[in-house]
């Protein structure tokens, strides 16, 4: 008993990491997409079965698994649908494999029962643990109940149901702390690729997600044969600005910066932070003379915006902008960025709050 029980607890853990592998860049909550729920009904659904499959048979009548704890880990991460396709294959497959019975069937009702009341309770905002604590003392009601009507006339019911319990609780443990542990690191895994690819403060693309985007851009273009532009947008005496009102007032500036920025370029145009107070934005399938509209939008937008910093004061700042657009104004595209550079530096020698 010991050996298949260890094995139904080694088939549980294995699907809980394989099940990470497959959905650890979403986290599958109740507002999760139709397909997601799905899948990991499917995923869930499957190892049910094959828990039922590696279960303890007594006496032909009972069937000890953990095929509940499947149910709970579809239904809290995949909410109602998820749980009823994991529930559905389980039940399934339990009366095709063992025949419907009496005790099979029993078994299926009440795991019927048990998933209604996991579904109702995951409609209360609770804390995973309260939640899975929860769930955990209805799946061992759940084995109480029904072994004590498949086994009423058994000797070995007392046995049975301690045994259930015992080991139910010490795997329920388990599973807890790897839940725990996979969404800490799945986390950790989120942020660590967020934070390599976008601005910490802007939220913008960084200098190294502008690199990655602007080769593909260029090869993509290449192909369609179209026009693409780049602005390089510089603050004009972002230095004072840090020595008259602090370097937080001076973040605060970039943050507001970034977001006039957005509000002005198109909603497919890439726009970064490359550094310091530099920025940039690529605008795809733009020619020269639609993309000195848009960087002249941007410099008279930033031009008349208040920029509210500490203390709640505000300020006015300038911007000023080279474009590099090809093949308008350079006929090599990968120096479309040093024709932007050179542009900037054009607009900052002749005076400033300039595109040039």
């Amino acid at each position: 008993m010991i050996s298949l029980l260890f094995i139904n607890a080694t088939i549980l853990i294995t699907f809980l990491y394989l099940g990470n592998q497959l959905f650890e860049n979403n986290i599958l909550k109740m507002n999760s997409s139709i397909i997601r729920q799905v899948l990991l009904g499917l995923l869930c659904g499957l190892g049910g079965c094959i828990l039922v499959f590696y279960g303890i048979n007594i006496e032909n009548i009972a069937h000890i698994d953990f095929r509940v704890i499947a149910i709970i880990i579809s239904v809290i991460y995949g909410g109602a649908i998820s749980g009823v396709i994991t529930t559905s294959m389980i039940s399934l497959f339990r009366l095709s494999y063992y025949g419907v019975t009496i005790p099979s069937s029993i078994a299926s009702i009440g795991l019927i029962v048990v998933l209604l009341f996991y579904i109702l309770l995951c409609r209360f905002n609770l804390v995973f643990i309260k939640k899975f604590s929860i769930m955990f003392l209805l799946n061992i009601l759940y084995g109480v109940i029904v072994y004590s009507i498949i086994l009423s006339k058994s000797e070995l019911l007392f046995k049975i149901i301690a045994s259930y319990v015992i080991a139910t609780l010490i795997v329920s443990i388990l599973v807890y702390y790897i839940l725990v542990y996979i969404s800490k690191t799945n986390q950790l895994y989120r942020k660590l690729k967020l934070e390599s690819t976008k601005d910490f403060l802007t939220g913008l693309n960084n200098v190294r997600e502008f690199d990655n985007i602007l080769n593909k851009i260029v090869n993509n273009t290449l192909e369609k044969q179209e026009s693409i532009s780049i602005l390089m947008i510089d603050i004009d005496y972002f230095k004072n600005i840090n020595d008259t009102y602090g370097h937080s007032s001076g973040d605060l500036v970039l943050k507001q910066l970034s977001s006039v920025l957005v509000n002005c370029c198109r909603n497919f145009d890439v726009i970064s932070r490359n550094g310091g107070e530099e920025f940039t934005a690529i605008l795809l399938d733009c020619d020269c003379k639609h993309a000195t509209q848009i960087a002249e939008k941007v410099r008279s937008s930033v031009e008349k915006h208040h920029f509210i910093i500490e203390n709640n004061k505000h300020i006015n700042i300038t911007v000023s902008i080279g474009i590099g657009s090809y093949p308008d104004s350079v006929k090599n595209i990968n120096n479309i960025l040093s024709e932007a550079d050179d542009a900037l530096y054009l607009a900052k020698r002749s005076g400033r709050n300039k595109v040039c």
